[in-house]
């Protein structure tokens, strides 16, 4: 019986969650507080999942604990179905939700953890990022490096503590900066 469970359950994974995850892609970008580009990035349709982590450093095996992520941006690992959204679209919305004419933090979160980028893995990425970049962007564009996820707490965190989370997203003054680049 155990046996033909296993059968059944390795047919499934094979039918049905293989197909699908090969037509899944993935991007990274930095853009501040990770709960807030999780938050912001998840609401698009196409967008199966956001990972928050850190990613463009040397620190090896970062950790979210003060001093313990070195040199690293925190981040964001987009998953998306490129059928349902093209990565220039995904782009254009990174740009619409960060404040791309400061690279020394982000809102009231300062210094390199927070400061935007936007990965690339490929040159043809690279062009489509420059083609969405607005002309007074000077946000970094750079080659995708190791992502480091962070601890489980982290993930879905506006989900986990609305009231917390829409508050020090109110004191940053984020949304209120981005409707000003924006109008």
């Amino acid at each position: 019986m155990k046996k033909l469970i296993i059968q059944i359950f390795t047919f499934l994974y094979l039918c049905l969650i293989v197909p699908f995850s090969s037509l899944a892609d993935t991007f990274v970008y930095s853009g501040g507080c990770f709960w807030c580009t999780e938050a912001d990035m998840e609401k698009l349709k196409g967008v199966s999942e956001v990972v928050s982590g850190f990613t463009a450093g040397t620190t090896k095996n970062p950790k979210y604990i003060q001093g313990q992520w070195g040199d690293h941006r925190e981040a964001a690992l987009v998953t998306y179905d490129p059928q349902k959204i093209n990565f220039k679209d995904l782009i254009i919305h990174v740009y619409k939700t960060i404040d791309y004419e400061d690279n020394e933090g982000q809102f009231c979160d300062r210094g390199r953890s927070y400061t935007p980028a936007i990965y690339y893995k490929t040159n043809e990425e690279k062009q489509i990022i420059l083609s969405a970049t607005p002309k007074s962007s000077i946000v970094p564009i750079e080659k995708e490096s190791k992502f480091y996820p962070v601890r489980l707490e982290h993930q879905d965190y506006y989900k986990k503590q609305t009231y917390k989370y829409e508050y020090y997203r109110f004191l940053c003054r984020r949304d209120k900066r981005i409707e000003e680049l924006n109008d």
